[in-house]
């Protein structure tokens, strides 16, 4: 009974393991508003143009996804240095007031630690400077993407959110910058009511090359405004379908059942 039951928990286990998609947008004219950015407010920032054929290239390409990016089981990335901030080059240590949903992009900026504010996925941020090599996290293994967790101050959007550039290193030397590959809409908090959480945004090389490091500027190619400031939350590293390396393939869980299904007969048989 001890053996099915834990087969029954790794089975439910593996249905359960956490992939950070809910609903790829899938039709071109979607009428929807996301804070004021739609279908064809993305298709404009990133092909060009509002088009029937741009909106179909946002749909292909599975840029946006009308879903919540839940971090449950991902590990945020560790700020490895942060002299923009440490050394007294500025910025705001911000902390976003509404959690219950009542619409407000209020904050406040504190007296705490760059690190407090950029180790976890929560409602407080920092402000990067605009040089490469300056504000760098360790993503804890080889990713394939990132995904970057933004706090909001004020619109038009999805311009204040995505307002950033990363870098990609694996040497801390040599930096490859990213490129946007993805947008959950309704960012990470499940109360879509918090208008300071929205676009969660993954980047990543284009490629299948991996990188360890993430350096973060305001402003830079990837951004959508160049307004000199930025509200970084957090980055997580990612696998390439998006997933966390904390957590076991669905497929590996079951194999791990079945081995446990196998010792609890071969413990029986011995009993005989």
């Amino acid at each position: 009974m001890k053996i099915k039951a834990l087969l029954s928990s790794v089975l439910l286990l593996s249905g359960t393991a956490q992939v950070a998609h809910a609903t790829l947008l899938s039709d071109p004219n979607d009428s929807r508003s996301w804070q004021g950015a739609t279908v064809g407010t993305f298709a404009a920032l990133y092909y060009g143009s509002n088009t029937l054929a741009t909106r179909t290239a946002v749909v292909t390409n599975s840029l946006l996804d009308d879903g919540v990016f839940n971090p449950t089981g991902y590990t945020a990335g560790t700020m490895m240095s942060t002299p923009w901030l440490t050394g007294g080059g500025g910025g705001c240590l911000g902390i976003s007031s509404d959690l219950t949903g009542t619409g407000s992009y209020d904050y406040s900026c504190s007296g705490s630690s760059a690190a407090t504010h950029g180790n976890a996925i929560d409602n407080l941020w920092f402000q990067t400077s605009g040089a490469v090599g300056e504000t760098v996290f360790d993503l804890g293994f080889s990713a394939s993407k990132a995904a970057v967790f933004n706090s909001i101050d004020h619109g038009p959007l999805p311009g204040e959110a995505i307002e950033s550039t990363v870098y990609l290193s694996n040497d801390l030397s040599t930096w490859t910058v990213a490129v946007v590959e993805r947008v959950w809409l309704e960012g990470f908090m499940s109360n879509t009511g918090i208008l300071w959480d929205g676009f969660t945004y993954a980047v990543g090389t284009g490629t299948s090359a991996t990188f360890r490091y993430a350096s973060i500027i305001h402003g830079g190619s990837g951004a959508l405004v160049h307004d000199g400031d930025n509200e970084i939350n957090g980055i997580m590293g990612l696998k390439s379908d998006y997933t966390p390396v904390s957590v076991p393939e669905p497929a590996s869980l079951v194999i791990l059942a079945m081995g446990l299904l196998g010792l609890g007969f071969s413990g029986r048989n011995r009993k005989k």
